[in-house]
C-alpha cells in the first residue's frame, strides 16, 4: 500500500461549499481495469487549504488515469473549479500533469503500529 496526498487552496469564504462538495460526491469505482486498487481516501480542510489523501495498491499512474475517467470525479472537479484560489485546467493531459505536479505533496514517512506495539 502506498499513500499520496495533494493540496490546493480555495477562495476565502468558500470552505463550507467546498466541504459540502467533497463530502457528498459519489465514490469512484475502487478497482481499475488492470487490477490496481484505490483502498481509501481522506479529505482535510483548514483555513482554505484542502488536502486529499489516497491509499492505493498498484501504480499511481494507473489509479490517476482511472479516476480521471470516472464520471463522479469529473463532475466533482468541475464543481470545485469556481472555488479554487488558483485556476487549473484538467481538460488536457498536459494541464492535469501541471496541476498534479504543483499539488502533489512530498511523502516523508509512514509509520504503522506492529502487533507487539499495540498490546
Amino acid at each position: 500500500m502506498q499513500r499520496y496526498a495533494i493540496m490546493f487552496r480555495v477562495r476565502p469564504g468558500t470552505e463550507d461549499q467546498v466541504k459540502e462538495l467533497l463530502a457528498g460526491y459519489e465514490p469512484p469505482e475502487w478497482v481499475t481495469p488492470d487490477g490496481a486498487r484505490l483502498l481509501g481516501t481522506s479529505i482535510f480542510i483548514k483555513d482554505g487549504l484542502v488536502v486529499r489523501m489516497m491509499e492505493v495498491d498498484g501504480p499511481l499512474p494507473s489509479i490517476m488515469a482511472h479516476l480521471a475517467r470516472q464520471p463522479s470525479i469529473q463532475q466533482l472537479e468541475r464543481d470545485l473549479d469556481p472555488f479554487l484560489a488558483e485556476p487549473r485546467d484538467l481538460s488536457t493531459p498536459e494541464g492535469a500533469r501541471a496541476f498534479f505536479g504543483r499539488a502533489m505533496m512530498e511523502h516523508v514517512t509512514t509509520r504503522v503500529a506492529t502487533l507487539e506495539a499495540s498490546t
